[in-house]
């Protein structure tokens, strides 16, 4: 019996001829996301990835054996601990931990009282005022205390009447100083905390026999206390890095501060060859800086998971 021969595909030509069709090829265009997230990126590898790379590589430069050659080594580091290096971290860590400790008092006290006003004209008015406060700071901020608390400010015999050793020239008045923006930003980070305390927390103490004080040292303090704890991080952290504002207030040898020792070593760096401890300081600054806001990130989550902010 002879097979019949099954019927080949169609190929649309001739033997060896290309089945595809004919025509320029059409280019792909590019995506909309990648044509959107090109200029960020180019922002931030210009100015954020290669000055930290510069930064992190110039902090391990050290003098070689040779004069004029460079080699790595941890010596700038280790420098960090002597002289006013150290000096200047130890003030950093003490200020920044008595300004944030002051301002999450005062602004978490304002922040629950705030929220204890039902009322979104003043919820308006307080997210605009902190926002600008929080975001103020710089020359104008330190001039204005100059003229209000300074030698001869205007208000400078009412805090002196409380406490005669007041300067504002001194870790005091950097203290006093930095609850200008401090304060408004541990209203803005918290108040929302305050908010969404569920009403049904306060009606449940109250049907079981609590007092306000039992709802808050049971429920709200334990409930809040990550976001607390994450806003005290944050400022600690602004207070840690701010410049300008110290540097006008007691220049750069009143009362040594890691950021001013990093412009006062970039400042003579082609003298005493500071450049590279600078970058240290800056490298060792990042790193706090990194620190707190993982942490702050962590205990904003673990908050919002009770609040549902």
């Amino acid at each position: 019996m002879t097979s019949v021969p099954q019927s080949l595909p169609h190929t649309g030509g001739l033997a060896g001829e290309d089945p595809s069709p004919a025509g320029p090829r059409r280019r792909r265009n590019p995506s909309p996301a990648l044509t959107a997230l090109t200029p960020i990126t180019i922002i931030i590898v210009l100015f954020f990835v290669i000055p930290i790379g510069g930064m992190v590589a110039t902090s391990f430069l050290v003098p070689g054996s040779e004069p004029g050659t460079k080699t790595f080594g941890l010596d700038n580091y280790t420098a960090l601990g002597s002289g006013s290096r150290s000096m200047a971290l130890g003030n950093s860590l003490l200020l920044s931990f008595t300004a944030a400790t002051v301002a999450a008092v005062f602004g978490g006290i304002c922040a629950w009282a705030i929220s204890t006003v039902k009322s979104k004209i003043v919820d308006s008015i307080t997210a605009v005022i902190s926002s600008v406060l929080a975001n103020d700071g710089g020359v104008p901020l330190a001039f204005s205390f100059i003229v209000a608390v300074g030698n001869t400010g205007y208000f400078t015999a009412l805090i002196t009447a409380v406490d005669s050793t007041f300067t504002l020239y001194s870790v005091k008045g950097l203290i006093l100083m930095y609850q200008y923006f401090l304060i408004p930003t541990m209203i803005l980070l918290t108040l929302p905390s305050f908010v969404a305390l569920r009403q049904q927390w306060r009606e449940a103490n109250t049907s079981l026999g609590g007092t306000d004080l039992t709802f808050w040292r049971r429920v709200g303090l334990p409930v809040i206390t990550p976001a607390l704890l994450g806003a005290w991080l944050l400022m600690f952290g602004s207070a840690f890095g701010t410049h300008a504002s110290a540097a006008v207030l007691i220049g750069t040898g009143g009362f040594p501060l890691i950021p001013l020792e990093i412009a006062g070593q970039l400042a003579g760096s082609a003298a005493t060859g500071g450049e590279g401890v600078a970058m240290a300081l800056g490298v060792t600054t990042g790193a706090i800086a990194v620190i707190v806001l993982v942490a702050f990130n962590a205990l904003t989550k673990r908050s919002a998971k009770w609040l549902d902010t």
